[in-house]
């Protein structure tokens, strides 16, 4: 792996030109430097940035990392190439082929989840390997992968990355973008990563909608019901925090406008909860609801009235649970 200290941002520019709207490139620029910061802080690194003269070319925009005092230099520059060619390959490569582009919101609502699998203790280790292997001056290919696939399941990167692509698609001056790594004499040290303006919409997310996410047993306690017909939202709180919420449970909220089911201080319910959220400009994700689709049982103080879509829910978890058991015995077995 050569080393750089250097990230060159080529805009190619229609007609030969070598000017940007100014308003545009700085929006840019501000995408970018949020998915370098982004690319830094899942490897735990600070790397302040300084941006270097322009030069025509269309127009190339150069940027230089600047290590922290007291490193040996040899692992700073192994530390700005590898967080380069990371760099590199995050902006440029497209999520997923054109065949599966219809999968492309599928992917990203399923990077939550991925998110919450990579523990802590596992992203420590990794870490550890990268940095391991940058002080020896010999990374593998298989760790700039690696490097790659962690910067990958930040949601943030995902919805800046959106950003950057949307702005330049917006703009047609722009007729394609490369990312080019250089060493300290400003000659590059890798091919340049390009991507054409047709592929712009490629790196655009289609929704920033993610997966549902489904909390089962969830103990919601009941501050205001409602009474009467119509997709009024009910009021209670969940883990400490006040909620509004849809009863969807269809069975229950009719018990209810019969006056089969009543509710005093206290009164709560362990249901299905759904939470519905996605991910706003900054790549933070937001809540935008709750809904209840099964209510397994109400609960009054030390009293529990199960619900007949309660016990059919249980039933089927249960059998859910015993084929997972049985595939398992069955893998087990053909393994032996």
């Amino acid at each position: 792996m050569e080393i750089a200290n250097k990230l060159e941002i080529h805009y190619y520019l229609a007609n030969d030109e070598h000017s940007m709207n100014a308003l545009v490139r700085n929006k840019c620029e501000a995408e970018l430097l949020a998915i370098f910061k982004e690319v830094c802080a899942t490897f735990d690194i600070d790397l302040p940035v300084e941006t270097l003269a322009y030069r025509e070319g269309g127009l190339k925009e150069i940027w230089k990392f600047l290590g922290e005092n007291g490193v040996q230099i040899q692992t700073i520059l192994a530390i700005f190439t590898l967080v380069l060619t990371i760099a590199s390959i995050v902006l440029s490569r497209i999520p997923l082929s054109d065949v599966e582009k219809d999968q492309r919101e599928k992917e990203l609502a399923e990077l939550s989840i991925e998110e919450k699998r990579l523990s802590i203790e596992e992203k420590r280790l990794a870490i550890q390997k990268l940095k391991k292997e940058m002080t020896s001056g010999e990374v593998a290919p298989e760790t700039i992968e690696l490097g790659a696939k962690a910067a990958a399941q930040n949601l943030k990167i995902h919805a800046r990355k959106s950003n950057f692509y949307r702005l330049l698609d917006q703009y047609p001056k722009v007729t394609g973008i490369a990312f080019s790594q250089l060493g300290q004499d400003n000659t590059p040290v890798s091919n340049e990563r390009f991507v054409p303006r047709a592929d712009f919409k490629k790196h655009i997310l289609l929704t920033n909608d993610l997966l549902v996410e489904s909390i089962e047993g969830a103990m919601v306690e009941i501050i205001s019901p409602v009474l009467k017909g119509g997709n009024y939202h009910w009021k209670g709180v969940y883990q400490g925090k006040p909620i509004n919420f849809v009863m969807t449970d269809a069975e229950f909220k009719n018990s209810v406008l019969r006056k089969e089911v009543s509710f005093q201080h206290g009164s709560s319910i362990e249901c299905v909860l759904q939470v519905s959220r996605k991910l706003d400009e900054f790549g933070e994700v937001v809540v935008t609801g709750y809904s209840v689709p099964t209510v397994i049982q109400k609960v009054d103080g030390d009293l529990k009235f199960e619900t007949t879509q309660g016990r059919r829910y249980r039933a089927h978890r249960k059998f859910k649970e015993a084929q997972i058991d049985l595939f398992t015995a069955a893998v087990r077995a053909k393994e032996l």
